[in-house]
């Protein structure tokens, strides 16, 4: 049941993955009907006042000047997000913690702050944050155990900057970000886009949503502290450090516009298996477990002639997102497109009913509710 609820609270928001990796959704969508009747979730929003707010892709020229005019709004921290490579790490006594060599490097999640995000963390970090110098970073939770560093240790970037770890932060407040730094440098991070503002407001949420839809011209995606699982942009799609945590961290060696995935990880969690329905898959062993659970049971309910074989166009694909350089979650082997460019109308529909109850159920959601839509894309959530 856990694993429906939070499938729907996904599909609430924006996401990530397949064709419309940075997209969103600006309302939340009415669930499929069915035989099986998907439960509405419910929402929990705790007092204090902390808001979200972001756009499809990024967030507008003035964004911020605007969202602080707005009557009941306080403080406002704009985070830029980039995509950065890490090169080495090491311990503050100078034991080589990650090295990877011959040209290959660990792709990171950036995300960059101004002083001003020290009042959306706990008292025990705002004073780290507003005393950090150029050459430290704030490491999230999860990032902290991947990276197998603490406070003291440091990290070498492509770039040839080396920074000092100068505090861990639970992946709450700093929306899963694997790196958090105060100097968004494209020359050193590469390049960043303005992707999300955390904010303060005291007032009525319509009025709130009524104001900022006058914002650009763009839609805007109003989250409360408490309201998704991840306070994040895109918060209907895992974070980059929630599918290294769940699938593991490989190694990348960047050619072109496209990249070489570490041997090691392909080695150990890549498996070629045939499953009802689909046939031959090539995906992260623990994601073939999940498409076999659904194909199982749309095969037991007699539902099966709802697949295309044909149309199932794949899971494992190393590769970044379309004109970015953050990492697809194909590469994770945890993504599987499936119907894929049949119409919504037709026979093998991506988005019909049952086929969603299938996924959904498994804990996959669907990108055909995405702002730049992706339907018989899905992808790993939760579970």
């Amino acid at each position: 049941m856990r694993r429906i609820l939070v499938a729907l609270l996904l599909v609430a928001g924006a996401c990530s993955g397949g064709g419309g990796e940075d997209a969103a959704t600006t309302t939340a969508p009415v669930p499929p009907t069915s035989a099986t009747q998907l439960p509405q979730p419910t929402t929990t929003v705790t007092p204090g006042g902390w808001h979200l707010a972001w756009q499809p892709t990024a967030l507008v020229e003035g964004f911020a000047a605007d969202l602080q005019a707005i009557a009941g709004v306080g403080a406002v921290s704009m985070v830029r997000v980039g995509d950065t490579r890490i090169v080495s790490s090491a311990t503050a006594d100078g034991t080589v913690v990650d090295q990877p060599g011959d040209g290959f490097v660990i792709p990171a999640e950036v995300h960059a702050v101004t002083a001003t995000h020290a009042d959306f963390l706990p008292a025990e970090h705002r004073s780290v944050l507003l005393s950090m110098a150029p050459d430290e970073v704030l490491l999230g939770s999860t990032s902290a155990v991947l990276r197998r560093l603490d406070v003291g240790d440091t990290i070498t970037f492509d770039g040839g900057l080396v920074v000092k770890v100068a505090g861990v932060v639970d992946d709450d407040y700093v929306g899963d970000a694997e790196i958090v730094t105060t100097r968004p440098d494209p020359e050193v991070f590469g390049a960043f886009l303005d992707k999300y503002a955390v904010f303060w407001f005291d007032g009525e949420r319509a009025e709130l949503e009524a104001a900022v839809a006058e914002i650009g011209g763009e839609p805007v995606v109003i989250r409360s502290w408490g309201e998704v699982l991840v306070f994040r942009h895109g918060d209907s799609v895992r974070s980059q450090a929630a599918f290294k945590e769940r699938f593991g961290e490989f190694t990348i060696r960047p050619s072109g516009d496209g990249f070489q995935q570490g041997a090691s990880w392909r080695n150990e969690y890549l498996v070629t298996e045939t499953i009802p329905l689909l046939g031959s898959v090539t995906c992260h062993r623990d994601f073939v477990a999940v498409l076999r659970e659904a194909m199982e049971a749309l095969e037991a309910r007699g539902q099966g002639d709802l697949i295309r074989r044909s149309a199932f166009r794949g899971c494992w694909n190393a590769r970044f997102i379309s004109g970015r350089q953050a990492i697809s979650h194909h590469s994770f082997g945890a993504a599987a497109d499936i119907n894929f460019f049949e119409p919504v109308d037709g026979p093998f529909s991506p988005t019909h009913p049952d086929l969603l109850v299938a996924l959904y159920t498994v804990g996959l959601t669907s990108g055909h509710l995405w702002v730049n839509p992706d339907p018989g894309h899905f992808e790993w959530f939760d579970g």
